[in-house]
């Protein structure tokens, strides 16, 4: 074996494959059982996420192997495309989920359904993190004044994505991006002054919207900023969902019971009996609550955690300022998804339709996961890299 190829080899993240490996594993076991409860060909929904998960292997090991200069160079670009995507939904969307949906969230070609944004996020990390490393760069003294102008630009440069993603009515995703904002401008040194006072007016924000839902003229000046009502929907019945839970509360109230009644140990996977509506997708967790108990349930959220952790370790390890912002933002992607799917399961937080990493029904999302994870396994951590 030649030096270089070993030296390859014996660089590749074993500890960062593992949990991403068990995840994989457990998403296609899941489907197989939820497709087999659901009145599905639990082997043809099965079959489908490995399909997913080979197809974001070999884009997973695709990305590993672009050099990193190339990357960096193509961030713009790479940008730029995510939004012409995104943008294409106005006039080429698919005709059958706005049916269900009423939303043109996903993109047709050949049959196979797209979207957009899952590909987008991916994007938005890459470029605010370049954004961020060229500010550092530029800036040794940096004051106040400089970062007001740095968010004022990165305000600038995610407005077109805000705007599209305004126009398609997905809120939750908007969520995701804001939280890999927040996390990335965290990250990058801003002044606190200056992060204490966007988290605040977000806080303001966020928890006039949640009072606007409970008043008739509230819900009037939401309706305006094209808030439908199966959101609002979606707030009533987190706040009290028991009094409303045969009709807009069916689905979390049945999510709540079917992880009850999971106890400490479950009931194993063939002694599931509480019906989830979009437990394919939504609500998988209830499936891992129920089937395994507060002790498999437990033990997914630990994996999700060691994951987390690998991925903040390999940034640090290849001292990369670059590679940091990417690796931040690419776990607060997940963190923040992983944390409201969960929490929305079990009553903590409203639905709001967005999947959980890996274990969710759902090509796009998984695909453009393992593409932010050949970003990770294509950093060095044998040496010192610079930008």
């Amino acid at each position: 074996m030649k030096r270089r190829d070993y030296q390859q080899q014996s660089n590749f993240n074993y500890a960062l494959l593992l949990p991403i490996f068990l995840m994989l594993l457990l998403s296609i076991w899941l489907q197989y059982w939820v497709g087999y409860y659901d009145d599905n060909n639990p082997l043809k929904q099965a079959g489908k996420q490995v399909i997913f998960v080979l197809v974001g292997t070999v884009c997973m090991f695709g990305v590993k192997y672009i050099r990193r200069d190339i990357i960096w160079k193509a961030v713009p670009w790479f940008y730029l495309f995510s939004l012409l995507l995104m943008g294409s939904l106005y006039f080429f969307y698919d005709v059958h989920m706005y049916d269900i949906t009423g939303t043109k969230r996903w993109l047709d070609i050949f049959g196979i359904q797209f979207q957009p944004s899952e590909l987008a996020k991916t994007a938005y990390i890459l470029f605010i993190s370049k954004e961020l490393v060229k500010y550092n760069q530029k800036r040794e003294g940096k004051t106040i004044k400089t970062d007001l102008k740095m968010i004022g630009w990165l305000a600038i440069v995610s407005a077109p994505l805000f705007f599209l993603m305004f126009v398609q009515k997905d809120f939750g995703t908007s969520l995701v991006f804001i939280t890999v904002l927040g996390a990335l401008i965290i990250a990058s040194g801003i002044n606190w002054r200056i992060v204490a006072v966007l988290f605040a007016i977000l806080g303001v924000i966020g928890g006039s919207l949640i009072f606007l839902v409970f008043t008739e003229s509230g819900q009037a000046i939401l309706s305006s900023l094209h808030f439908k009502e199966y959101q609002l929907n979606r707030v009533r019945a987190w706040v009290d969902p028991f009094e409303y839970a045969g009709t807009i509360a069916y689905q979390q109230v049945q999510g709540l019971l079917a992880i009850g009644s999971g106890g400490m140990f479950g009931k194993g996977t063939t002694g599931v009996q509480v019906y989830v509506p979009v437990r394919e997708s939504d609500m998988i967790f209830t499936f891992v609550g129920e089937a395994y108990g507060f002790i498999g349930a437990t033990a997914v959220i630990l994996l999700y955690f060691y994951l987390f952790f690998q991925i903040f370790f390999t940034g640090i390890k290849s001292n990369s300022t670059f590679n940091i912002y990417i690796c931040v933002g690419i776990v607060f992607m997940l963190v923040f998804q992983t944390f409201e799917n969960i929490g929305a399961s079990i009553g903590l937080l409203p639905l709001t339709g967005i999947p959980l990493p890996f274990l969710s029904q759902g090509g796009t999302a998984l695909v453009s996961t393992m593409l932010a994870f050949g970003l990770i396994f294509g950093m060095d951590t044998t040496k010192t890299e610079h930008g």
